[in-house]
């Protein structure tokens, strides 16, 4: 990462700065009012601290994921020995939220590698809007895996842009230790490295090339066995070894998931991808729609009526099907008024039967805006890799969850094209902290009580 720049402009620093100094003002005011484990950290939380005792053969069968987090927070614990309980809530959130600074700079990092181009005022807008991200930002204040999972694939990106692929594939299995989806992520890291490298090498596969041509134009190359291809195996080497890590486990675990394995049952859940479409839209609209507003898509559908009508309706008879008979609602998106997609589901998808179905139009205009979106020398055989490796991690889970979608968002939103301008950023970056400030107040402010857990209070999250 430290190939990007070796100096940082002092508007990142500033924008750095304030950054770290808000988000420590959330933590500490989080620390304040919730001082206990909360939500799915009352599983993490107890986990981490049995290691911090040296106690490594007790495990909650109730977690899901490897201990990565929790080996992590041990490091500070112990090299800072701060009191007689250098594990609590409050620590161990402090940990979490240094990662996020960490993430920080790995976004940073990210932006001088695919856009070098950027002026210093673009990449400090971009770099602060995308830090903001609002899941991941709620949860950079919790002890929760997502902020380091996402840190060592980004990581592990950023390492793989600069030609450092055996430190990449590294990042990329230690990344397995906090998420086991990250084998996708490792994968599609490797699978784009390959591709540049063949772009540079062979000279083929351009971004004006169609998917079949791109297909067609790599299984010739790969037909004459040459030394390129020899230099793109050994490239492909780190992250292989990253996928036969994760087939042991796999064979040893007698499956994917640790743990409670019973309510994580993969499944086909493929009306997950349309909603992660229209999530990155919602989310990201101040940058997208300036650049594939719902005009330019009525522009495009109306440009050859008759091949757009027949696509467009082909594609909408595709996701009816894919919504009758492939919507899943998990018993704990209907079951639980803590997180903000029971209200979703419960207000929008269970209005009407109907409302899943008049929804497609927006899923079809949010596929085509991000296309639009996608920066002009992105190829159709990337577009079409990062497409199947979201499927891939989204569409087995059976549970509609916000936070599942950020891996996949920032690899989205990092890809945008530079068309967007500072000003658009800087909307995106206002709409975040207007939507941050909204969801902590109400986490920190209205609490509530259930019936059944009376003098215990509840708070709404991601």
């Amino acid at each position: 990462m430290a190939q990007c720049q070796r100096s940082v402009p002092l508007g990142v620093l500033t924008v750095f700065v304030a950054y770290a100094s808000i988000s420590y003002g959330v933590l500490q005011r989080v620390n304040a009012e919730v001082p206990l484990q909360y939500m799915d950290e009352v599983f993490h939380i107890p986990q981490a601290q049995h290691y911090c005792r040296g106690q490594f053969g007790v495990w909650d069968p109730k977690l899901t994921t490897p201990p990565g987090l929790y080996l992590i927070s041990m490091v500070p614990a112990y090299a800072l020995s701060i009191g007689p309980n250098p594990c609590s809530p409050e620590f161990l959130r402090t940990t979490n939220w240094a990662l996020s600074l960490l993430l920080f700079w790995t976004i940073y990092s990210l932006i001088k590698q695919l856009r070098p181009g950027l002026s210093a005022v673009a990449v400090s807008a971009t770099v602060l809007s995308l830090s903001l991200f609002p899941v991941s930002f709620f949860l950079h204040h919790m002890y929760y895996t997502d902020t380091a999972s996402l840190l060592l694939v980004l990581i592990s990106y950023s390492l793989s842009l600069g030609h450092r692929h055996v430190a990449a594939g590294i990042a990329g299995f230690f990344s397995l230790w906090l998420r086991q989806t990250n084998v996708i992520w490792i994968a599609f890291i490797g699978a784009s490295a390959a591709l540049r490298q063949i772009q540079q090498r062979a000279h083929i596969v351009r971004p004006s090339d169609s998917l079949l041509s791109s297909i067609s134009q790599i299984c010739k190359w790969a037909a004459r066995l040459d030394r390129d291809l020899l230099e793109t195996a050994l490239l492909l080497t780190p992250y292989a070894l990253v996928a036969v890590c994760f087939a042991m486990f796999v064979h040893v675990n007698k499956g994917i998931v640790l743990g409670d394995k019973s309510n994580h049952e993969p499944v086909l859940h493929i009306p997950q991808i349309f909603y992660f479409c229209g999530y990155v839209v919602g989310a990201s609209a101040p940058t997208i729609l300036p650049l594939a507003s719902p005009k330019w898509f009525v522009r495009q559908c109306t440009a050859k009526p008759a091949r757009n009508l027949v696509f467009g309706l082909a594609l909408s008879i595709a996701m009816a099907i894919c919504i009758q008979q492939y919507t899943i609602e998990h018993p704990f998106l209907l079951s639980d008024n803590r997180h903000y997609p029971f209200y979703v589901w419960k207000n929008i998808f269970r209005r009407h039967w109907t409302i899943r179905y008049a929804l497609i139009p927006l899923y079809v205009y949010a596929v085509a805006a991000i296309n639009r979106c996608l920066c002009k020398d992105m190829t159709a055989l990337w577009r079409l890799a990062l497409a199947l490796c979201t499927a891939a991690v989204l569409i087995p889970s059976p549970l509609l969850e916000f936070r599942y979608f950020s891996v996949p968002y920032f690899f989205v939103r990092l890809h945008i094209s530079s068309r967007s301008t500072t000003r658009t950023v800087l909307l995106e970056a206002l709409w975040f902290s207007a939507i941050n400030a909204a969801t902590i107040w109400v986490f920190i402010n209205r609490p509530f009580a259930w019936p059944s857990e009376p003098g215990q209070l509840q708070r709404f999250m991601w």
